[in-house]
């Protein structure tokens, strides 16, 4: 029997719509639905349609370093200049001197099959919820909503990544298994059309207690910076005007910024077996233990005298009289009870995402004050009070800068910015000699995707 697999050998569909586990009661079991009319039955009512559409965000969350629980955050910082592994490792060194290969393991299992896996499920649910009869009106928006986000969300990675992607926006394997990539444009389009779709579909409210599911604010976050990223410069600011001005998040002290009940917090994702990924990752076994991954030069200099992030998003262990500085957003290695939850969006982008848009609509007043706010939380002076005359250029530099040492080791932003700022191969050349290439900006695509569909090509800078 032919066996019939999605383009990325991976058609699970629906069909791997997880068990929920019996410590979250407030969902149902659901058992794969193998016809089309089992399909329907999980779409006819509220409880078990809820269930599915959270069944994605566990399988988000499914495995260590996968695309969504750690993957694009360490291995993004490898490829840029925020982190280095301490030890050599087949998985770690190709990300950290830009030495990638199409047949590299994770660039297909991590970074291709696992975030088109999820983007399958999206779209089945989406289908399932389009076709519904039966659900209630609320609920069937609020669970679109999700789902159009969550699409969203995964191409602006996908995209950053790869450049050009297959936009797959149905379950059809026959039309799945051809496609060809899809231009930049093309695919930001969707995205943008997908979040003010779930913008309008959303509500303020979220639909569990601790900001665990995409609301309006999620959504309107996300195209704040798809906006900034096209140089949308007055749709960022509105987008991110809007999440600031709700009045439904505050800055966070530092020291509280990334826990579960963090009210800087727009949008966060947990599993039920421990706490964050990253922290297990980045944080030693002892204090006596090198990190696997320690600080960048480049980041550790952009640290200003008197910068409380330095002291409480870092930490480092002394070994051999040399001390190696790890990420310390996160601060629970393993133990229990879950007090952190991975952040997926949170008030300090929003802020330097305005700051960013009004610069470059000569608001250079009103960029201060946003990027201001950042500084003063970290305990640096304001740049009111000693450059208040800056010049767009220098404030844009500043801004950087400030994103820079704000945002480390979250979900790959510092990688992207080097690269849609134009400033990659200056910055990376020097430090990543004599592998750095121009064309390193993006991954290649994985040659058994090329091998399985002759419509892919791959990025420039690669063989097949």
């Amino acid at each position: 029997m032919k066996r019939i697999y999605y383009l990325y050998s991976i058609v699970v569909g629906l069909s791997a719509l997880l068990t929920i586990t019996s410590s979250c009661k407030k969902f149902v079991e659901i058992s794969p639905p193998e016809t089309q009319a089992e399909l329907s039955k999980i779409f006819a009512d509220d409880q078990t349609a809820n269930s599915a559409t959270v069944g994605l965000y566990s399988q988000m969350l499914g495995g260590s370093l996968s695309f969504c629980n750690g993957g694009i955050t360490l291995y993004a910082a490898l490829s840029s200049d925020e982190l280095t592994n301490l030890s050599s490792n087949s998985n770690y060194d190709p990300f950290k001197t830009n030495s990638l290969l199409s047949s590299t393991s994770i660039i297909n299992s991590t970074f291709w099959i696992g975030p088109y896996k999820n983007i399958y499920q999206i779209n089945a649910i989406l289908e399932g919820l389009q076709n519904s009869k039966t659900l209630s009106a609320n609920l069937k928006d609020q669970l679109q909503g999700e789902m159009l986000y969550s699409r969203a969300l995964h191409y602006f990675y996908l995209v950053n990544l790869y450049g050009e992607v297959p936009l797959v926006t149905g379950t059809d394997y026959q039309v799945n298994a051809v496609m060809p990539r899809t231009t930049v444009d093309k695919i930001y389009d969707q995205i943008i059309a997908d979040l003010k779709q779930a913008h309008t579909l959303l509500s303020n409210s979220y639909a569990s207690s601790t900001n665990q599911r995409p609301n309006r604010d999620a959504a309107a976050a996300l195209l704040a910076r798809v906006d900034l990223y096209k140089g949308n410069w007055a749709e960022s600011e509105s987008m991110a005007t809007e999440v600031i001005n709700s009045g439904r998040y505050t800055l966070e002290s530092l020291t509280n910024a990334f826990v579960s009940t963090s009210k800087e917090t727009i949008y966060q994702i947990s599993k039920q077996t421990g706490n964050v990924s990253e922290a297990s990752s980045f944080i030693p076994s002892s204090t006596t233990a090198k990190p696997t991954f320690s600080i960048g030069s480049n980041l550790m200099a952009a640290f200003e005298s008197g910068d409380n992030r330095k002291t409480t998003w870092l930490k480092s262990n002394t070994v051999s009289g040399v001390a190696y500085y790890y990420p310390y957003k996160y601060k629970v290695r393993t133990s229990t009870p879950i007090t952190e939850y991975l952040v997926i969006m949170r008030l300090a982008e929003q802020y330097l995402i305005r700051a960013e848009a009004r610069a470059n609509l000569n608001n250079l007043s009103s960029a201060i004050d946003d990027i201001d706010k950042i500084r003063s939380r970290a305990g640096l002076l304001t740049i009111k009070s000693q450059n208040p005359a800056i010049g767009k250029s220098d404030l844009l530099i500043a801004i950087l800068k400030e994103r820079q040492t704000e945002l480390f080791t979250e979900w790959g932003n510092r990688w992207f910015d080097l690269k849609r700022t134009g400033n990659a191969d200056a910055i990376l050349a020097p430090i990543k000699a004599p592998n750095w290439q121009s064309t390193d900006k993006l991954y290649p695509i994985p040659s058994p995707q090329i091998l399985v569909n002759p419509f892919l090509t791959q990025n420039n800078g690669y063989t097949n």
